[in-house]
């Protein structure tokens, strides 16, 4: 018996009973049976148990029947007619979409769209079609507008009034961002930053916007006054990759990446917050929808600007959502680009399903399930998924029950693959999932010791369904670069560390190149620094500020730089030792020893970098490296998993940290008999 449901008395009661299996067979595509008359209704009123079918075309006129030979034009159309049709149903009722079309407001479901007597309405491909349903809008036009900066523009597309998000070749471009001279004073919510130099001029001040330090940001970008980031802004065009949108001269500005060909290419400026919306009441529920075989892409966040504002939990409203509904199936249908999350199910929504469908390039969380039950998201591919949000799952479960999540494929994720929330454990049923290890894995998302990855299995995506595997969705370029760029200064030397990015261009990263502002330049591989979370820049002059840029580097080849760190200056350090002990637990686990460590509350002048763990009286010896290391603090211990040891009685766990001095006197936990 399920312990909660989103339809129990206290959260006012919802009559679903009565929906029933839908009639349609999942992975069968529904056969072409529309009767060729001339009015829908009376095809319905002709012959009991004839299946009701309506045409859609982006070609088609939305005075016509809606028949395959004279299709409506819009979706929001076929919906208002399956209104007259779809109070007591004998039948599915099937809607057949062809073509593009473009959504400028969410199209709207209320329980009045419901299927009725247990039968489902239908909103599926027609034969031979791959229908888009799609909230950008084309940029063309473009010309060089600084040949020197290699910077083109083209005119905004009618209708774009905003938007945070614009795509090309359907990879993802990043607003233009840069750093500033350190401010005396903080800049107030809501005031236009500072302009770059004493007497310069933002060319349009108002879009401007000042950005904190990410949450993340740790030792040059935490010591001294806090730096102080700005976007959106004109002046900070010329890199490749960044974009900006000047809505007085409504021009849109960018500079290509490698391999892009303005004159060829496709953009896209994101202009809809929302494609579809569904929500039922409480005293009546929307009931028995299908969406299969359609492709949804391109969305905005509500408001732009708040991009460059701290990330709040959870995130704008998805591209589909629904609420207050049930019995809700997608099936083989698309989800891609998105400055939003993609697919909301819930809250209050009991009985849905999403399988054989791809989720990729998604700013926050793919799919999001809060206050639901009965869910089943099976033989799908979730990839590039809160590549812009790392604190997000790919998938998020709130206070939710009965949520099977099975035979998928997760990748290309910061963190988390399925991030359950609300202290709901055990909701949760997981099987044979293929679960890649994660882009960044900090704050205890690291796999444990001796593992290739945080979870994977193999297994996934069923060979039937092999099909979303293969599918592309963005021509390939060269990968973003790494964000939370950060060093330290030793004696003659610097660590630097960095947050990979999960946009990698749809070519693996390999490495990374970090340059010094002295013209030094060093490499690490991509597996080296996921397994240290930090590189080593030497040959430094002692005295002489440096500062650092990271870029990253595909097969494709090297992207653009990073913005560089605050400026750090090495030297000698005359208080420099070795780090005192760190708070240790451990307890024994399925996978082995799991060991949590909390740092030194003081790191003797220099950062923790590695911790050494050693049992006995086995003598076992283990070095713990990575991000989470790196990055743990008070609130963010370091948990590991040490696989293969058993702790028994007796046993003894010592921990060292270790820092640009050496090992620390290690921390001692013992089992007790």
């Amino acid at each position: 018996m399920r312990g909660y449901s989103p339809f129990s008395p206290v959260n006012g009661p919802l009559n679903v009973a009565e929906n029933r299996q839908s009639a349609i067979v999942l992975r069968v595509a529904p056969s072409r049976k529309a009767f060729e008359l001339g009015v829908l209704a009376l095809a319905m009123a002709v012959g009991a148990g004839a299946k009701a079918a309506l045409w859609v075309s982006a070609d088609g006129d939305d005075g016509n029947p809606g028949t395959e030979e004279r299709p409506l034009r819009t979706i929001g159309r076929a919906r208002d007619v399956v209104r007259t049709l779809n109070r007591d149903m004998s039948d599915d009722i099937t809607v057949f979409i062809g073509g593009a079309h473009s959504i400028s407001r969410p199209i709207e479901f209320g329980p009045e769209d419901s299927g009725t007597n247990g039968y489902s309405i239908i909103y599926t491909a027609a034969p031979g079609e791959r229908p888009v349903l799609s909230g950008g809008l084309r940029v063309s036009g473009w010309a060089v507008s600084d040949g020197a900066r290699n910077l083109w523009s083209a005119p905004a597309p009618e209708g774009l009034a905003d938007t945070g998000d614009l795509f090309v070749n359907g990879e993802p471009a990043s607003r233009t961002r840069g750093r500033l001279p350190r401010a005396p004073a903080p800049i107030p919510s809501g005031d236009a930053a500072p302009p770059p130099a004493p007497g310069a001029q933002w060319r349009n001040p108002g879009d401007v916007l000042p950005v904190p330090a990410a949450p993340d940001a740790i030792w040059s970008e935490r010591a001294g006054p806090a730096p102080v980031f700005v976007e959106n802004a004109f002046e900070l065009l010329g890199t490749p990759g960044k974009w900006y949108f000047d809505r007085t001269a409504r021009r849109i500005y960018y500079t290509p990446r490698p391999g892009e060909d303005m004159r060829t290419a496709d953009v896209e400026a994101a202009a809809a917050q929302a494609l579809i919306r569904g929500m039922g009441r409480r005293d009546r529920p929307l009931l028995g929808l299908i969406f299969k075989g359609l492709r949804f892409e391109y969305t905005t966040s509500p408001n732009p600007q708040a991009a460059a504002a701290p990330r709040t939990p959870g995130g704008p409203p998805a591209a589909v959502s629904f609420a207050l509904a049930g019995e809700i199936q997608f099936l083989e249908d698309d989800f891609l680009h998105f400055g939003t999350p993609a697919l909301d199910l819930g809250p209050a929504l009991e009985g849905g399903t999403v399988e054989g469908c791809v989720f990729a390039d998604v700013s926050w969380s793919a799919i999001r399930i809060e206050r639901a039950a009965r869910i089943r998201i099976a033989e799908s591919r979730i990839s590039h998924s809160a590549t812009r949000n790392p604190g997000e799952g790919a998938i998020e479960a709130d206070q939710s029950d009965d949520i099977s999540i099975e035979h998928d494929q997760i990748d290309d994720f910061p963190s988390v693959a399925v991030l359950e929330l609300g202290g709901r454990g055990g909701a949760l049923r997981e099987d044979s999932d293929l679960i890649a290890p994660p882009t960044i894995g900090f704050h205890g998302a690291m796999p444990p010791v001796g593992t290739p990855g945080s979870r994977a299995v193999d297994a996934g995506v069923s060979p039937d369904y092999h099909a979303v595997i293969a599918e592309r969705f963005s021509v390939p370029t060269v990968p973003d670069p790494p964000t939370g760029v950060a060093a330290e200064a030793e004696d003659t030397f610097a660590y630097v560390t960095w947050i990979p990015t999960c946009l990698d261009g749809g070519s693996p990263v390999a490495a990374y190149t970090v340059t010094a502002s002295t013209g030094a330049s060093a490499t690490v591989t991509a597996a080296d620094f996921q397994a240290r979370g930090y590189m080593v820049m030497t040959g430094l002059e002692n005295g002489r500020a440096v500062s650092f840029a990271v870029a990253s580097v595909s097969a494709l080849g090297a992207g653009p730089p990073s913005l560089p760190t605050a400026a750090v200056v090495p030297g000698h350090k005359r208080r420099l030792r070795a780090p005192p002990p760190p708070l240790v637990s451990a307890a024994g686990s399925a996978g082995g020893v799991r060991i949590e460590i909390t740092p030194p509350a003081a790191n003797a002048a220099s950062p923790v970098v590695a911790y050494s763990v050693t049992l006995a009286p086995s003598g076992a010896r283990v070095l713990v490296e990575g991000l989470d290391v790196i990055h743990s603090d008070a609130a963010h211990p370091v948990v590991r998993t040490i696989a293969g040891i058993a702790l028994g009685p007796g046993t003894a766990v010592f921990v060292a940290a270790r820092n640009a001095a050496g090992e620390g006197k290690p921390a001692a936990y013992k089992v007790r008999p």
